[in-house]
């Protein structure tokens, strides 16, 4: 019985990762299941992001800027996207979780 307690006690302690976005950019990793506000993360034309949104959170939106105040929207995504930067990435932002 304590093997089971112990597993269901992790396992729940792990559910709220399991429905959070992932977002991976140059800047680091970024994860949450709320929205997000303009985050700045200065990436290079060729570098690779991965955004990572479970399917039962698909209102989450994610889009990419040029611009460091979120403006000039290069980018846009809901499903899981794994993406190499045809121009630089200034900042990005999720909105709508």
């Amino acid at each position: 019985m304590k093997v089971t307690t112990t597993a269901i006690t992790t396992l729940v302690a792990l559910l709220p990762m399991a429905n959070a976005w992932i977002f991976q950019t140059c800047a680091g990793q970024a994860d949450s299941t709320e929205n997000r506000g303009c985050s700045q993360a200065a990436c290079g034309t060729g570098t690779t992001i991965d955004w990572s949104n479970p399917t039962w959170i698909k209102y989450c939106v994610l889009r990419l800027y040029k611009n460091s105040d979120c403006t000039g929207q290069i980018g846009i995504a809901t499903e899981d996207w794994q993406h190499t930067l045809s121009q630089p990435m200034a900042a990005w932002d999720v909105q709508g979780c």
